[in-house]
């Protein structure tokens, strides 16, 4: 199943990349990965194709990091992914009229147009960016410049399966929630 995993840490060097390497070690299945830094904070965002079992044992891995404040992951039903994508397409001076047609008809930004090429930027989920890009080989080249993908939670008040937090006691708090229990099971783990 896939799952999304929400991560906030503090904004310390090299962040991602102790992040990258437990997944890397671990050979967890990313199939994305974001991350923005935000003040004194760094949110990482990256889906991987997780059993229950699997994604508990990342949410262990993970919350172990040094700098890692928040774990936040649930399965693809309980959120929805957005991925913002920049194209680059070859085209004639010919074609770019109805290129332009279609790629405004489609909700996408013209981003820049230039004599042998027009780019532009959307936003949404990640088989709308792949229908799209699909839809516009017969117009030219297609050429992927940048994409990244977020993920967001449905209900924000709604339990997850896994949440880790970092009080300021120096120590974790690991919460396994099934479906079939309306309570959590704490866990206390040393950072």
């Amino acid at each position: 199943m896939e799952r999304m995993f929400l991560i906030t840490a503090s904004n310390r060097v090299r962040v991602e990349s102790r992040i990258l390497q437990v997944l890397d070690h671990h050979a967890v299945p990313v199939e994305s990965f974001s991350s923005m830094r935000l003040g004194d904070e760094v949110r990482v965002t990256f889906m991987a194709e997780l059993d229950e079992n699997a994604a508990q044992r990342t949410c262990d891995m993970l919350c172990r990091l040094q700098d890692v404040q928040s774990i936040d992951c649930f399965a693809r039903q309980d959120g929805f992914c957005r991925t913002l994508a920049m194209f680059r397409i070859l085209c004639d001076q010919e074609s770019r009229l109805p290129l332009l047609q279609v790629i405004s008809s489609m909700g996408a930004q013209v981003v820049a147009v230039r004599p042998d090429w027009v780019a532009f930027q959307i936003i949404g989920s990640p088989q709308d960016i792949e229908g799209l890009r699909a839809s516009l080989l017969p117009y030219g080249l297609v050429e992927a410049i940048s994409a990244a993908s977020t993920a967001v939670r449905n209900h924000t008040s709604q339990k997850t399966d896994h949440e880790v937090e970092s009080p300021a006691s120096g120590t974790s708090k690991i919460r396994s929630l099934s479906a079939a229990h309306s309570s959590a099971k704490v866990y206390q783990v040393s950072v």
